[in-house]
């Protein structure tokens, strides 16, 4: 699969000012990018690392709209895998209705920007749900071991994918989780663990299942 790298500027435009629209109305803040070289994360691990920004919210909405049609949201719990500030794992909070929310990164700092977004939403929406930021290593983080949604933006190269996978594999397979992924650089290497049930070639977006 090949990766897309020629969206038209207009294209561009109209996702990010969808982007500065949504998290200026919901109150959030750490929209800015983070480059890897100002992570908060000692130097060894940074190596694998890619810089920080939010991705478009739209391509969430995009991955979304290729799930199955009677894809069950309430039977999964969404993963924000290198979450940051947490703006697109509220992104999917206010707007899926998955079982619970869980969002984890390494720098300790954009956890702390997550809580205070997330603090931000719990006085102005209303919901049964709950959303759990913090502070984790992909290279040494264990996943629940219940159905999943796993959302990446290219938060890592592909040594790191590979750890990430490996060590949670039997979790992944056992419980058929799935991946949405944004910015899809590793997708030919993660489909020996999957497969792809659908690729949007466009926006370099891929939906993976884990088990079959």
């Amino acid at each position: 699969m090949k990766h897309n790298k020629e969206i038209p500027s207009d294209i561009r435009k109209e996702n990010d000012e969808y982007n500065v629209g949504w998290i200026t109305s919901e109150g959030m803040v750490g929209d800015n990018i983070v480059t890897r070289e100002n992570l908060d994360v000692d130097e060894s691990i940074k190596l694998d690392a890619s810089a920080f920004q939010v991705v478009w919210l739209k391509n969430i909405d995009r991955l979304m709209g290729r799930l199955p049609i009677d894809f069950d949201h309430g039977k999964y719990t969404l993963v924000d895998v290198g979450c940051g500030s947490g703006i697109s794992t509220i992104y999917f909070y206010q707007k899926y209705a998955f079982k619970h929310f869980i969002g984890f990164d390494f720098s300790s700092s954009l956890i702390s920007i997550a809580n205070k977004n997330n603090e931000n939403i719990r006085t102005s929406y209303v919901s049964n749900k709950s959303i759990l930021f913090e502070v984790g290593d992909a290279k040494n983080y264990r996943l629940l071991n219940e159905p999943l949604v796993l959302f990446m933006y290219n938060p890592f190269g592909w040594e790191t994918m590979r750890i990430f996978i490996e060590n949670n594999a039997d979790v992944l397979r056992k419980n058929k989780s799935i991946l949405l992924y944004a910015n899809d650089i590793c997708v030919n290497e993660i489909v020996k663990y999957g497969r792809v049930l659908s690729r949007d070639d466009f926006f370099n977006l891929s939906i993976v299942e884990f088990g079959r």
